[in-house]
C-alpha cells in the first residue's frame, strides 16, 4: 500500500517523492565569484551592495554574508573537487584535432576525467561552428552595403546633379 500523508483537513493523499528530492538543483556559481564576494564582505561591504556587484540574487549574497559573519563562508574548491589548467584543456583539444585520438584514449592520456573530456571537445565544435557561421553572415552583409549602400547613394547624386 502506498505511504499516504494527512493534510490539514485529514484527508489523505498519495505520497510523492519529498520535496527536497523533487527539488531542482540550482546552478551553483563559480569559486571566482565567491572569492570576489568574500572581498567584498571583508572589506566591510553589505550583502546588497555584494549582489549587486556581482549580480547574484540578494538571499544568496544575504547567506553567504551570514555565513561570513559566522565563519563558516567556504570561497575555496572542495576537497572533492578538481579543476584543471588550461594547458590541460588545450592538450586535450590538440590530441582529438591533430591526433584523432579517442576519449577514452584522451582521459588516460591526460588524467583529465572522460566525461571533461567530452564537454571540453563538445563545447569546442560548438564555438567553431559559431564562428563559421558568423564568418559566412559578415561577408554577405558587407557585399550588401556596398552595392546598395551610401557610397551608391553619392555616386548618384554626383551624376545626376545640375550641369553647367
Amino acid at each position: 500500500m502506498p505511504k499516504t500523508i494527512k493534510t490539514a483537513r485529514g484527508l489523505a493523499r498519495f505520497a510523492k517523492a519529498p520535496y527536497a528530492s523533487r527539488r531542482k538543483s540550482l546552478p551553483r556559481h563559480s569559486f571566482e565569484t565567491r572569492q570576489k564576494a568574500l572581498a567584498i564582505f571583508q572589506a566591510g561591504g553589505s550583502y546588497k551592495n555584494c549582489a549587486k556587484t556581482l549580480n547574484i540574487p540578494v538571499y544568496t549574497a544575504r547567506d553567504w554574508h551570514r555565513s561570513f559573519l559566522i565563519g563558516t563562508f567556504r570561497a575555496e574548491h572542495g576537497a572533492r573537487q578538481q579543476s584543471y589548467t588550461p594547458e590541460q584543456k588545450a592538450e586535450v583539444l590538440r590530441l582529438r584535432k591533430e591526433e584523432g585520438k579517442s576519449y577514452n584514449v584522451i582521459s588516460q592520456l591526460t588524467k583529465v576525467n572522460r566525461a571533461t573530456v567530452l564537454q571540453w571537445i563538445h563545447k569546442d565544435i560548438a564555438q567553431q561552428q559559431a564562428a563559421e557561421a558568423a564568418a559566412q553572415q559578415a561577408p554577405a552583409n558587407d557585399s550588401e552595403m556596398t552595392e546598395t549602400g551610401p557610397v551608391g547613394a553619392v555616386a548618384e547624386m554626383t551624376t545626376s546633379g545640375p550641369t553647367a
